[in-house]
């Protein structure tokens, strides 16, 4: 049996999220964030062949590598950030870091325009390595007990929509997520922040910085808002970290955020966000 194996990436994802840091852990937080995909002309002669019907589904699959992993070795037990520390096996989890550095995300498919997906929903850095893409099918991805909804006799007097949800009753998750999920953070944001979402918006002079290239500006309280009621800080960051600042990027905006996990629920207020360009301009000259 072979033990090498070797892959290769079939394209390359452009998304809003240039960094780690502040990367949705699911695509499930945030239905706005976007993004792109093209097929390597190095897999196909005509790559453009290998999306034709794809555009007749709703939603893909995409499986890609955890390209950015820092090697640090494998681990049996893992801490999930919403346990705060305590260990569970890396498979009852969707960490990153495993034997096989793959992972799985179910994006929105919102156009394809020759060689190229245009996806929403997108939980990926840019510049992520895709290994493959497969339409999401409902009847065989999602668990169902007995006859699936189609097969049902036609005389039946119940609605379609509550025998799917009486088919999907007893799919079961860990407490931890259950518990997890109940957890409640309030997102605010200064009046500077919104000043600064307002430049974005202004869209007569599309040269200058505050532009953006994925998301639209309409969308960026609604991705900033999901990203932090998440709470996308590491269990290091949360428990042991003095600094409650916050950074991260979407798309080509840098946001500066303050935790404050003394009040009841928790809180976090946007306190600046600027163009990526021009913080690195600030930051160049402070060293000059």
């Amino acid at each position: 049996m072979e033990n090498n194996l070797q892959f290769q990436p079939i394209g390359y994802v452009k998304s809003c999220f240039k960094n780690k840091n502040g990367t949705p852990r699911q695509p499930s937080i945030s239905s706005a964030t976007k993004g792109d995909l093209s097929i390597l002309k190095t897999v196909f002669n005509n790559p453009e062949h290998s999306l034709c019907g794809i555009s007749q589904f709703s939603h893909v699959w995409i499986i890609f590598c955890f390209h950015l992993n820092e090697s640090s070795g494998l681990k049996a037990k893992v801490k999930p950030p919403r346990l705060d520390g305590t260990k569970v096996g890396v498979f009852a989890t969707r960490s990153p870091h495993r034997p096989n550095a793959v992972g799985l995300t179910l994006a929105k498919l919102e156009n394809v325009d020759n060689d190229t997906i245009f996806l929403s929903g997108l939980d990926i850095v840019s510049g992520t390595p895709v290994l493959d893409i497969k339409p999401y099918i409902p009847e065989y991805d999602t668990p169902r007990l007995g006859l699936s909804v189609i097969d049902k006799p036609k005389s039946s007097d119940q609605p379609l929509s509550e025998l799917a949800e009486a088919e999907t009753t007893n799919i079961n998750v860990s407490d931890w997520l259950v518990e997890a999920s109940k957890d409640q953070i309030n997102v605010l944001f200064t009046e500077r922040a919104m000043q600064n979402i307002k430049k974005y918006q202004v869209k007569e002079d599309t040269s200058c910085q505050w532009k953006l290239d994925h998301i639209c500006a309409d969308d960026m309280v609604q991705v900033i808002t999901d990203i932090l009621k998440a709470d996308p800080r590491s269990t290091y960051r949360r428990q042991k970290c003095g600094d409650r600042l916050y950074y991260f990027t979407v798309d080509s905006a840098h946001i500066t955020a303050w935790f404050d996990d003394t009040t009841v629920p928790n809180t976090v207020e946007v306190l600046r966000i600027v163009p990526c360009l021009r913080l690195n301009q600030y930051t160049e000259t402070k060293q000059t």
